[in-house]
C-alpha cells in the first residue's frame, strides 16, 4: 500500500509539474505576443496610421563651440572661483554655422566678457543659470544680426563651477 501511495503523489507531483509548464509557457506565448504588437491590424493598416500621426521632421540645427569657456568668477568670500561652460547654438539655418565659424574671434570674446562679469553665488541657483543662458544668447544674436540671421536660442551643454 505504501508503494501505491508513492506512485500516487509522484505521478500527482508530475502531473502539477505538466500542467505548471503548460501554463508558464502560455503566458510567455501571450506576453511575447503582446510585446511584438502582434494585434488585429495589417502591416498596411499600422503603416497608414503611423504616417497619419507622424510629427513634422524636424529642420534644427546645431552648432557646438569646439572647447568649453573657463572664466574667473566673483565672489563674495574672497576665494578664487572658476567656471567652465560648453555652448551649442541652435538654429534651423545651417548657414549659421558658416556665421558663427566667420565670428568665432569675436564671438568667444564677448561671451568671455560676459562670463567674466558673473556672480558665484548667484550661478549657484537655477535663475542665475537661466539668465545666464539668455544674455549669452543675446550676446551671440548681436552678433548674428551684422549677418541678418537669426538663430533660436543657445544652449548650455555642460556647466560647471569650482
Amino acid at each position: 500500500m505504501a508503494e501505491e501511495g508513492e506512485k500516487k503523489s509522484k505521478l500527482l507531483l508530475i502531473g502539477g509539474l505538466v500542467v505548471g509548464l503548460a501554463i508558464v509557457g502560455a503566458l510567455a506565448v501571450g506576453g511575447a505576443m503582446y510585446f511584438m504588437g502582434s494585434d488585429s491590424e495589417t502591416a498596411e493598416e499600422q503603416d497608414a496610421n503611423t504616417a497619419s500621426n507622424k510629427p513634422a521632421k524636424s529642420t534644427s540645427f546645431y552648432y557646438s563651440f569646439p572647447e568649453a569657456f573657463v572664466a574667473p568668477m566673483v565672489s563674495s568670500d574672497r576665494r578664487q572661483r572658476f567656471m567652465q561652460i560648453s555652448l551649442a547654438i541652435k538654429t534651423n539655418n545651417l548657414d549659421i554655422a558658416l556665421a558663427v565659424e566667420k565670428h568665432m574671434p569675436l564671438l568667444k570674446n564677448n561671451l568671455n566678457m560676459l562670463f567674466t562679469k558673473q556672480d558665484y553665488q548667484t550661478m549657484q541657483t537655477p535663475e542665475g543659470k537661466l539668465q545666464l543662458q539668455m544674455s549669452a544668447f543675446e550676446v551671440v544674436q548681436a552678433i548674428m544680426d551684422r549677418e541678418k540671421m537669426k538663430i533660436d536660442e543657445v544652449l548650455i551643454t555642460d556647466f560647471v563651477m569650482q
